[in-house]
């Protein structure tokens, strides 16, 4: 399948022998418990909530077995807190046993045990976390757990120092911009080289704070294609914060079977049609040099992807998002083609004129 942009170029799709079944990346929940509170938090974790987790070390195991087998070369660990899952360890190894090409742990980092520091060195195991600010007293004020910084920042040194790679957010809650400006500066200085900022979204606790319902319109729009999240207790979404819309759970049908089925399908229809070909065509009206539309402030569709949106919307590369790359591919791709490397531009997707 392939698309057409605005200029008449063509977008190569990735070829698929199975188009009934796209996964190219999964997002694996170890567990909704976490030890922090923070403020706008999608899955409403926190140290109590640990009673949603439903699957075992072996579900999770087939799980990841069967996406293997299905397609899948990406996974990323998440909660909940995902070190907090006592598989945690296993899985985490299981992943790099199975074969995926792409594991990433997403972590608060307030814990980091040794032997995890020495196997992500050893195996290429990536980490993502999310760092509100540079100043302590703000930070902890987000996650309502004092010296979590300090724990975060300690761990993230230690992970940096044994070259592993590592990506982090930082999420805008009621920063300002020169606030930002000085988180980003104090995580690069670190070492750092892959920071993201954005917005929170209206999901989980974040609904309180920003007094307003979960919306479709609050995704991102990339996760219709090849993403899916299993949750604790089973339940399969098409993103990783679309707890709204469940299309499955793997305690009641196979993956496969969920992948094949039509409340997916749907799910994703909606999201491209709704979100992602809106966006897409919005930024295709607006300068594709990601021009800022306020001094100092980058545009609504030039502003990178964040928190746990995995590799292929947030590449653990620091590569830009997908609609602020002119071309459709990083500068190292033929600016007419996007393999399956690379992300297409979002107004050089398939069938966005429909």
């Amino acid at each position: 399948m392939s698309g057409q942009d605005v200029s008449g170029q063509v977008c190569a799709e990735p070829v698929r022998e199975d188009e009934s079944v796209w996964l190219d990346f999964l997002w694996l929940e170890l567990t909704n418990r976490c030890n922090l509170q923070c403020v706008h938090c999608y899955t409403d974790s926190h140290p109590q909530s640990g009673h949603r987790d439903l699957l075992s070390k072996d579900h999770y195991d087939k799980v990841m077995t069967d996406a293997y087998a299905l397609g899948c070369r990406k996974v990323q660990l998440i909660g909940g807190e995902p070190q907090l899952s006592p598989h945690f360890g296993h899985l985490l190894a299981r992943a790099e046993e199975i074969g995926y090409e792409f594991v990433e742990v997403f972590s608060n980092l307030t814990h980091l045990a040794d032997e995890t520091v020495d196997f992500a060195a050893e195996h290429d195991v990536a980490f993502a976390t999310s760092v509100y600010s540079h100043d302590p007293a703000v930070h902890d004020r987000v996650t309502k757990v004092r010296s979590s910084h300090e724990r975060t920042v300690r761990n993230l040194r230690r992970l940096l120092e044994r070259g592993v790679t590592v990506r982090a957010a930082v999420i805008a809650i009621d920063q300002g911009q020169e606030e930002i400006g000085r988180t980003k500066d104090f995580l690069n200085g670190m070492g750092v080289d892959s920071v993201r900022v954005g917005d929170i979204r209206e999901f989980g606790r974040a609904q309180d704070v920003m007094s307003q319902d979960a919306q479709l319109s609050g995704l991102c729009g990339h996760c219709w294609r090849g993403r899916l999240c299993v949750s604790p207790d089973g339940t399969a979404y098409a993103c990783v914060m679309a707890r709204e819309w469940p299309v499955g759970n793997v305690l009641e049908e196979d993956l496969a079977q969920i992948l094949r089925g039509g409340p997916l399908d749907r799910m994703r229809q909606t999201i491209r049609e709704e979100v992602w070909v809106p966006r897409a065509q919005a930024h295709a009206e607006r300068s594709k040099t990601c021009a800022p539309s306020k001094p100092g402030e980058p545009g609504p569709y030039c502003a990178p992807d964040l928190g746990p949106c995995g590799p292929g919307d947030c590449p653990q590369g620091g590569d830009p998002t997908p609609a602020c790359v002119p071309d459709g591919c990083p500068q190292s791709c033929e600016p007419d083609t996007c393999p399956q490397s690379c992300e297409p531009n979002p107004f050089c997707g398939p069938d966005v004129e429909k």
